[in-house]
Protein backbone atom coordinates (compact mmCIF):
# COMPACT_ATOMS: atom_id res chain seq x y z
CA UNK A 1 0.00 0.00 0.00
CA UNK A 2 1.35 3.37 -0.96
CA UNK A 3 1.20 6.23 1.55
CA UNK A 4 -1.39 8.83 0.80
CA UNK A 5 -0.13 12.21 -0.35
CA UNK A 6 -2.02 15.48 -0.38
CA UNK A 7 -2.73 14.96 -4.07
CA UNK A 8 -4.27 11.54 -3.45
CA UNK A 9 -6.42 12.71 -0.53
CA UNK A 10 -8.91 14.21 -2.96
CA UNK A 11 -9.32 10.99 -4.96
CA UNK A 12 -10.90 8.62 -2.52
CA UNK A 13 -13.25 7.92 0.30
CA UNK A 14 -13.26 6.26 3.69
CA UNK A 15 -16.36 4.12 4.17
CA UNK A 16 -17.84 2.82 7.44
CA UNK A 17 -20.71 0.32 7.34
CA UNK A 18 -22.42 -1.64 10.13
CA UNK A 19 -24.88 -4.52 9.83
CA UNK A 20 -27.12 -5.92 12.58
CA UNK A 21 -29.13 -9.11 12.66
CA UNK A 22 -30.65 -12.05 14.46
CA UNK A 23 -28.42 -13.99 16.84
CA UNK A 24 -30.04 -17.17 15.52
CA UNK A 25 -27.97 -16.64 12.35
CA UNK A 26 -24.69 -16.79 14.29
CA UNK A 27 -22.69 -20.01 14.56
CA UNK A 28 -19.56 -20.98 16.49
CA UNK A 29 -17.38 -19.81 13.60
CA UNK A 30 -18.45 -16.15 13.80
CA UNK A 31 -15.01 -14.93 14.94
CA UNK A 32 -13.29 -16.92 12.19
CA UNK A 33 -15.69 -15.42 9.67
CA UNK A 34 -14.80 -11.94 10.89
CA UNK A 35 -11.15 -12.77 10.22
CA UNK A 36 -12.09 -13.89 6.70
CA UNK A 37 -14.17 -10.71 6.28
CA UNK A 38 -11.11 -8.61 7.10
CA UNK A 39 -9.00 -10.70 4.72
CA UNK A 40 -11.55 -10.08 1.94
CA UNK A 41 -11.28 -6.33 2.59
CA UNK A 42 -7.45 -6.23 2.56
CA UNK A 43 -7.34 -4.75 -0.97
CA UNK A 44 -9.29 -1.80 0.47
CA UNK A 45 -7.19 -1.39 3.64
CA UNK A 46 -10.15 -2.72 5.59
CA UNK A 47 -10.59 -3.15 9.32
CA UNK A 48 -13.55 -5.02 10.81
CA UNK A 49 -15.29 -5.33 14.15
CA UNK A 50 -18.01 -7.48 15.63
CA UNK A 51 -20.36 -6.80 18.52
CA UNK A 52 -19.57 -8.42 21.86
CA UNK A 53 -22.91 -10.21 21.72
CA UNK A 54 -22.26 -11.19 18.09
CA UNK A 55 -25.34 -9.28 17.00
CA UNK A 56 -23.48 -7.00 14.60
CA UNK A 57 -20.47 -6.67 12.37
CA UNK A 58 -18.97 -3.74 10.58
CA UNK A 59 -16.10 -2.56 8.48
CA UNK A 60 -14.10 0.56 7.73
CA UNK A 61 -12.28 0.59 4.42
CA UNK A 62 -10.93 2.84 1.69
CA UNK A 63 -12.16 3.29 -1.85
CA UNK A 64 -9.71 4.94 -4.24
CA UNK A 65 -11.79 6.61 -6.92
CA UNK A 66 -12.00 9.85 -8.84
CA UNK A 67 -15.77 9.92 -8.32
CA UNK A 68 -17.13 12.92 -6.46
CA UNK A 69 -20.67 11.55 -6.51
CA UNK A 70 -21.49 10.36 -2.96
CA UNK A 71 -24.37 8.17 -4.14
CA UNK A 72 -22.09 6.33 -6.55
CA UNK A 73 -19.43 5.95 -3.84
CA UNK A 74 -21.95 4.62 -1.33
CA UNK A 75 -23.31 2.12 -3.86
CA UNK A 76 -19.77 0.90 -4.62
CA UNK A 77 -19.00 0.72 -0.90
CA UNK A 78 -22.12 -1.33 -0.18
CA UNK A 79 -21.22 -3.76 -2.97
CA UNK A 80 -17.70 -4.17 -1.60
CA UNK A 81 -19.05 -4.68 1.93
CA UNK A 82 -21.67 -7.23 0.88
CA UNK A 83 -19.30 -9.14 -1.42
CA UNK A 84 -16.71 -9.41 1.36
CA UNK A 85 -19.35 -10.53 3.90
CA UNK A 86 -20.66 -13.20 1.51
CA UNK A 87 -17.11 -14.38 0.76
CA UNK A 88 -16.49 -14.68 4.53
CA UNK A 89 -19.73 -16.56 5.13
CA UNK A 90 -21.25 -13.91 7.38
CA UNK A 91 -25.04 -13.65 7.63
CA UNK A 92 -26.67 -11.23 5.14
CA UNK A 93 -27.84 -8.84 7.84
CA UNK A 94 -29.51 -5.46 7.50
CA UNK A 95 -27.16 -2.53 7.03
CA UNK A 96 -28.01 -0.03 9.78
CA UNK A 97 -25.28 2.58 9.41
CA UNK A 98 -23.23 3.97 6.56
CA UNK A 99 -20.80 6.84 6.61
CA UNK A 100 -18.62 8.06 3.77
CA UNK A 101 -15.95 10.72 4.05
CA UNK A 102 -13.47 11.95 1.51
CA UNK A 103 -9.91 11.16 2.50
CA UNK A 104 -9.43 14.85 3.13
CA UNK A 105 -12.41 15.04 5.52
CA UNK A 106 -11.39 11.82 7.25
CA UNK A 107 -7.89 13.19 7.83
CA UNK A 108 -9.38 16.44 9.19
CA UNK A 109 -11.61 14.49 11.59
CA UNK A 110 -8.61 12.53 12.82
CA UNK A 111 -6.80 15.72 13.82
Amino acid sequence: MQPRTLASLERGWTIDIDAVGDLADVDDEFDDKLTEFERALEPFSGAVAGGEQRERYGARFSLDTDSVNPIEVLEQGLLIFHDAAIEAGLPPWQVVRCEILTYEEDEADAR
